[in-house]
């Protein structure tokens, strides 16, 4: 593949940009890389803190700027300090920014829950442990609600399921 800004050497940094629907590919050759500034690109070992900073940077343009002023009063973190270096200050800082992080966690992960990853032999009790908990929520909002044909349809899952859960530590 040639280099799209020079025309004439390899392409050897290919760099590809989402931003909701629309996808951005580069394919650039390391001098031109190091001409236009990109030569953070080239590194192969780039720090994790760099390459978060650069996501968030990108996708902090949807965060509204006026929820961007506050201040984490534990560690004088900012948000724009943040947005910066890639790294929050202290577990506090968490929840001071939730509103700014919350949508950026969405583009960069696609979700703002982690699920992380389960070994295959736990998969599946480890998925049905966490619809049960899915279901008990439902239920407490159903009785909530005073919706108690469809409490005691979801009890009766979370019975079956905890039975299935029960056979399998068995």
């Amino acid at each position: 593949m040639i280099c799209q800004i020079c025309k004439k050497r390899d392409a050897t940094i290919h760099f590809t940009n989402v931003v909701g629907n629309k996808v951005e590919k580069i394919h650039i050759c390391s001098h031109c890389a190091e001409e236009k500034g990109f030569d953070y690109l080239k590194k192969s070992n780039f720090a994790m803190g760099d390459l978060l900073s650069g996501l968030l940077s990108s996708a902090a343009k949807a965060v509204e700027r006026k929820d961007a002023r506050g201040q984490c009063s534990n560690c004088g973190m900012t948000f724009s300090r943040f947005k910066k270096g890639g790294r929050l200050g202290c577990p506090e800082c968490y929840e001071v920014f939730r509103k700014q992080l919350l949508p950026l966690l969405r583009s960069v992960h696609g979700e703002t829950r982690h699920v992380g990853k389960v070994p295959n032999r736990f998969g599946e009790e480890v998925t049905l442990k966490r619809r049960v908990l899915e279901l008990r929520k439902e239920l407490s909002r159903a009785i909530e609600m005073e919706e108690y044909e469809r409490a005691a349809e979801i009890r009766d899952e979370i019975r079956s399921l905890d039975t299935f859960i029960g056979e399998g530590n068995g």
